[in-house]
């Protein structure tokens, strides 16, 4: 939809820019981080992490410590090898009102773990469910099953289908639908991406275009790492950004460009890493939200690359925050849950 609107040389030479760009994909990708079924899955039963991540990678996988449970345990573990209790449960718990989707999703997930041993018992409960799902909403709303994950037996589903899809996915089609996600990736980057609308220019959906960019440039940045607490820093690890991109934006592409050299993370989340930019032989810091920041009106600009002058070839240290308390009190100012009316990337307009 959106090559109609745009004019035909525009088009040839962006498929050629493509071309030519498949020999940077191959180098860029870096190595593919497959990740052992045990992490896999608990990935998928809970992607929110916690206490229940944890549980589930130490009861799941070839290296399970036998612990033997207690009577209330094994009780319990009778009665839910019992379909129709199963069942009829499942159905109980739906019925209450403040049984949320979060719930919901938690209990397909608990029931995924405990009886991961037994896959064609869990086929048989997730049939049984699914058949009581389609009778009480099919007739009723049949475009919308199985779109939103808002029932037991929904995340049921997508569990068991994660866990039967995982040796075709490690073994057949990873490595090219990594491919194929680290293309668009790196794609989308090449131009601006609004930090609050997240629209980019570069996108495959018009509802996601951003349609009103700002001028930009492409910057090559020399990213040092800090080694340990004398001020020792790494060999320059080189960067691509734009200066329309924000300082969180940054940050990103940096830990995104050093995974994909070095094949594994670096060793601070995104949230705990700060950065300092050189300029005359002094370290400036780089914040979101500062005194500087740009405000039109009720506005607050996020600051950009472009707003702090960093050239093309600059040098950039990695800190961590531990380590290295941020200077400026405004720095989570972002994490608000007004941040999209009170903050910009682009001026309001």
């Amino acid at each position: 939809m959106l090559l109609a609107l745009l004019p035909i040389p525009c088009i040839i030479v962006g498929f050629v820019d493509l071309q030519t760009e498949r020999a940077d994909l191959m180098e860029n990708v870096g190595a593919i981080p497959f990740l052992d079924y045990k992490h896999f899955a608990s990935r998928i039963f809970f992607p929110e992490g916690g206490a229940l991540m944890t549980s589930c990678i130490r009861d799941i996988g070839q290296d399970v410590v036998k612990v033997r449970p207690d009577e209330c345990c094994q009780a319990l573990s009778k009665l839910i090898r019992e379909q129709h209790f199963l069942t009829c449960m499942v159905h109980t718990l739906e019925e209450q009102k403040s049984f949320t989707i979060k719930d919901k999703c938690a209990v397909a997930s608990l029931l995924t773990v405990a009886l991961h041993s037994d896959l064609c018992y869990l086929t048989q409960v997730m049939e049984e469910l699914l058949q009581a799902l389609l009778l009480q909403a099919g007739a009723s709303q049949p475009k919308l099953l199985l779109r939103r994950t808002e029932s037991v037996v929904e995340k049921l589903l997508t569990n068991w289908m994660s866990v039967c899809l995982y040796g075709f996915l490690r073994e057949s089609v990873g490595q090219q639908l990594f491919l194929l996600v680290s293309a668009l990736t790196q794609q989308i980057a090449k131009g601006p991406v609004d930090s609050v609308t997240e629209k980019a220019l570069y996108t495959l959906s018009e509802d996601w275009l951003l349609w009103q960019a700002q001028d930009f440039t492409s910057l090559k940045l020399k990213v040092h790492f800090a080694v340990g607490s004398d001020g020792e820093v790494s060999d320059p690890l080189e960067v691509s950004a734009l200066s329309c991109d924000t300082v969180e934006q940054l940050k990103d592409k940096i830990l995104s460009t050093f995974r994909a050299k070095f094949g594994f993370c670096y060793s601070a989340a995104l949230r705990d890493v700060r950065i300092e930019y050189e300029k005359s032989g002094s370290f400036v810091p780089l914040e979101e939200v500062d005194g500087s920041s740009e405000v039109i009106g009720d506005v607050t600009m996020l600051n950009t690359l472009k707003h702090y002058e960093v050239p093309d070839g600059a040098s950039i240290k990695v800190l961590s925050k531990k380590t290295h308390p941020p200077v400026s009190p405004q720095g989570s100012l972002k994490g608000k849950q007004h941040f999209p009316v009170c903050f910009s990337h682009k001026p309001p307009g």
